[in-house]
């Protein structure tokens, strides 16, 4: 598969992982609970892969993550629980990385999920 090698700045990148669009909101155009790898760091003398000439940056849509996640387990070990943020009303977390916060009156709570991704704990609160 041919990706572009200038990615649009519309709201959303070309996943190298499944090749669906992956909307970006804010952190310097990169994909939104996604990854980015530059492939000039992966490579070496004598490994897989030697450095690139130019400099590559692959791209993951949040759902690739969790796939590459479930592939390489003991990754998840590196990320932990409450890795990003889910915006939104969503009773149900994205996966079991997420945390959501919320502000109820003058209480600010931090949830994280659940390790099976199915429902939210209440990590922290604070007043405001």
């Amino acid at each position: 598969m041919n990706y572009p090698q200038d990615y649009p700045r519309h709201g959303f990148h070309v996943c190298h992982g499944c090749g669906s669009m992956a909307p970006h909101h804010s952190q310097m155009n990169y994909p939104d609970n996604g990854w980015v790898f530059d492939m000039s760091l992966l490579g070496y003398y004598g490994g897989f892969t030697d450095m690139p000439e130019n400099r590559e940056e692959i791209r993951f849509c949040h759902d690739c993550v969790i796939k590459f996640l479930e592939t390489f387990p003991l990754l998840s070990l590196f990320i932990g629980a409450g890795a990003h943020s889910q915006q939104g009303p969503d009773e149900k977390p994205c996966c079991k990385y997420a945390f959501k916060t919320e502000i109820i009156g003058d209480i600010h709570i931090t949830s994280i999920a659940e390790e099976n991704g199915e429902s939210w704990t209440v990590y922290d609160t604070n007043k405001i």
